[in-house]
């Protein structure tokens, strides 16, 4: 009894946090539905209880919108999970096995092409290759270290895609669950360790995957060496269009993960300045520039490396559109020569002339690898 409303109350629980915690990669309709419902309940127990605002309404990971949620899903799960009769338990676990399973695979997917195509741990930026190494966040440093190999993000993704197709199909939905239990731990230690701000989230992951292995309750002990004799999904009552709607869902979410990629090229060719610039004129105070791909203009100083960025455009009549992080905007006179790839714009009352620094050259850029040290 106490192990089925257990059961129960977490399968209620993850059916509403898949519904409401909104991922942002399938568009904004979850963020909308979730603020209609909880918006102004969240920012009212935050201002109340905490006396805080709720600066972070996307509930994004780590955020206190996202554990006021998270808190209001726990109580609504306990209301819920006792209104479901136990007649009806077994059809209801048999649903929410069906959605946590496609919903893991999305993700386990989902982040197993961007470590491939290297669009999660990106090849650092310039400005955070000129950066000094004790100046960096620790989680900022970690995410700057994995994007720089290739390989080990290759590796990752191709174990996390390989364990995200596994839980598609019904003989090897338990080998996938198990190397899902162990993606998730390593990802839960990691963000914990570098204080990375997607703890509640991972953590949410690694308790849903550890709930598709269980056996009659939670009975999380299995025999690891044999696949369980029989679970939920052996039943051939099922959902008998079952196939399709996991097809049909993959499918749609295949496609929005692959548009990103397919517009890429088209992107890079309209950011042409991507990339760092030394300042050679000996009275400005700066002593690089950096242009970011998402499209951010990023001033280093000389004396204190301190950096300075502003989202940037550039117009049709040679100018420079600025705005800083208090949404002022701001233009200024920006000449590129195609030759030889310098610049030249006026900002603060100064001319500033800079020329392209190869930062791919840069060591920490370099694929090598040696067998032996000597």
């Amino acid at each position: 009894m106490f192990f089925r409303k257990i059961t129960v109350f977490c399968g209620v629980f993850f059916l509403q946090f898949i519904l409401f915690f909104p991922l942002s990669f399938l568009n904004n309709f979850q963020l909308k539905i979730t603020d209609f419902i909880f918006g102004d309940l969240t920012g009212f127990i935050l201002e109340f209880f905490f006396n805080k605002k709720n600066s972070r309404i996307d509930y994004s990971s780590d955020s206190c919108s996202m554990l006021i949620l998270i808190i209001i899903l726990l109580l609504t799960s306990l209301i819920f999970s006792f209104l479901i009769k136990k007649k009806w338990t077994k059809h209801f676990l048999l649903t929410t096995e069906y959605v946590c399973v496609i919903y893991i695979s999305v993700i386990l997917i989902k982040y197993g092409v961007d470590k491939i195509f290297k669009a999660q741990f990106s090849e650092p930026e310039p400005n955070i290759l000129f950066t000094r190494f004790g100046n960096l966040d620790k989680d900022i440093l970690f995410w700057s270290t994995i994007g720089t190999s290739k390989i080990y993000n290759i590796i990752m993704g191709s174990i996390e895609l390989f364990s995200g197709a596994l839980l598609l199909f019904k003989r090897t939905q338990f080998l996938g669950s198990l190397l899902a239990i162990i993606s998730f731990s390593q990802i839960l230690i990691i963000n914990i360790s570098f204080d990375i701000s997607v703890k509640l989230f991972s953590q949410i992951l690694l308790f849903m995957s550890l709930f598709l292995v269980r056996k009659n309750g939670w009975e999380l002990i299995l025999k690891i060496i044999s696949l369980p004799k029989k679970t939920f999904f052996d039943q051939n009552s099922f959902l008998p269009y079952k196939n399709f709607l996991k097809i049909l869902i993959i499918g749609i979410v295949l496609v929005k993960i692959g548009m990103p990629y397919l517009s890429k090229e088209e992107n890079d060719k309209l950011l042409p300045l991507n990339g760092a610039y030394k300042i050679i004129s000996p009275e400005s105070p700066y002593q690089y520039l950096f242009f970011h791909k998402d499209q951010y203009l990023i001033f280093m100083e000389k004396s204190s490396e301190k950096m300075t960025s502003f989202h940037y455009d550039i117009s049709f009549n040679n100018q420079i559109i600025l705005q800083d992080e208090q949404h002022r905007i701001s233009k200024y006179f920006f000449v590129r020569n195609k030759k030889d790839s310098t610049i030249i714009f006026s900002f603060n009352n100064q001319m500033i002339h800079a020329k392209p620094v190869d930062f791919k050259e840069m060591n920490a850029l370099q694929d090598r690898f040696h067998i032996l040290v000597d």
